[in-house]
């Protein structure tokens, strides 16, 4: 099935503005739904002044809808070319990055194993719900770590390396590590990629201000963004670790592409903290409050992990501190999943909810409407 996979990669050449960058890869393969759209995002407790539109890239696939499918078109390419027929990553229970590397492996025909950190209330267990019933659907091999693994180079790259040597030894199978989130200088150039498609929707001349989770894609949008002149304002949402981790990890990718010595990360990107709530991969009654209102003012689910804490922190920033957008146009990127509102934390928050239960009750065979409705 490889071999057929491989007949499906494209040689690849950067837009015109990322042509001098450095370490572009050779090859892509085409995993996603490409030019999702931009739409007005009528959210809720938009201050009056400010406009609000999304990037729509919750809509790149279904098993591998989200920012993840853009990556892993380039380090799954990388992995077809060189022959590697297993492929290892490492994520928290509910990663998006593990369900679509599980279900895009599968697609081309890669074994697939996946070191993964259980929360704290499910230590030893391994859910059935959300992304990770998917990853059980696919048959990908789940390794699960202490939930104490918080660190890609402490915890997970050495059993990584650990379990890509007992598998090339006694299994003759050749591993393909792919790092935590995607992110690396190969899995770079599919946000680099995406900031193309959006200047060519007209995003450089029509929006002031663009919000996004910060990691490995507001770096590649930092890297658009520079290179097409800095139009925009980027607002890095800090939704796990802290600023000066994502400004090292942004600098490592800017050296990584040759731009370490005329621009950093600083210069580049607004990171803003605060937006974890109570933590990575968890939530509050307050932002799966936002989540609904959300879904049902304008239709559109967020990722409680990530793009629901992002939303949710952009509109109290628009409140709280209008200063600090260039503008007054925003463009949210939507970078996450609905599946992550499937792995039940939605499921016992509606169950919760009393006052807005809309179920109603017409079981009985009399055709008037039960006027207790």
């Amino acid at each position: 099935m490889r071999a057929h996979s491989k007949k499906r990669l494209l040689p690849y050449s950067p837009p015109d503005w990322a042509t001098g960058l450095q370490g572009i890869p050779n090859v892509r393969i085409e995993l996603s739904t490409k030019n999702t759209p931009i739409q007005k995002w009528h959210l809720p407790g938009i201050p009056d002044g400010f406009e609000v539109y999304i990037k729509r890239d919750d809509l790149t696939g279904c098993s591998l809808s989200g920012n993840k499918a853009r990556k892993l078109e380039f380090l799954l390419a990388e992995a077809l070319d060189k022959g590697n027929d297993t492929l290892i990553g490492c994520g928290q229970i509910n990663s998006n990055l593990c369900r679509a590397l599980a279900c895009a492996g599968r697609e081309l025909g890669f074994n697939c194993h996946l070191l993964m950190r259980p929360n704290a209330e499910n230590t030893g267990e391994f859910p059935s719900e959300g992304n990770a019933a998917m990853i059980q659907l696919v048959g990908a091999n789940v390794h699960l770590v202490p939930p104490t693994a918080t660190s890609y180079e402490r915890d997970y790259l050495p059993k990584m390396k650990a379990l890509s040597s007992h598998l090339r030894s006694h299994s003759k199978m050749s591993p393909y590590l792919v790092p935590v989130a995607g992110t690396s200088p190969v899995g770079l150039f599919g946000p680099i990629e995406c900031f193309e498609e959006m200047r060519q929707q007209g995003v450089l001349e029509e929006f002031s201000d663009l919000v996004v989770t910060s990691g490995g894609t507001s770096a590649g949008f930092c890297i658009g963004n520079y290179l097409t002149g800095q139009k925009m304002k980027l607002h890095g949402m800090v939704a796990f670790k802290d600023t000066a981790f994502f400004h090292r990890q942004t600098n490592d990718l800017l050296h990584s592409v040759g731009l370490q010595d005329s621009v950093h990360s600083e210069d580049l990107i607004t990171m803003v903290e605060g937006v974890a709530g109570r933590g990575y991969g968890l939530s509050t009654d307050e932002e799966l409050e936002f989540i609904q209102d959300v879904a049902t003012h304008t239709g559109i689910f967020l990722d409680p992990i990530y793009t629901g804490k992002v939303a949710f922190h952009m509109i109290r920033r628009l409140r709280t501190s209008p200063e600090s957008f260039r503008g007054n146009k925003i463009l949210f990127y939507n970078s996450g999943s609905v599946l992550g509102l499937l792995d039940g934390r939605t499921r016992d928050f509606l169950k919760s909810k009393k006052t807005n239960n809309k179920i109603h009750d017409w079981t009985c065979d009399d055709l008037r409407f039960p006027v207790s409705n």
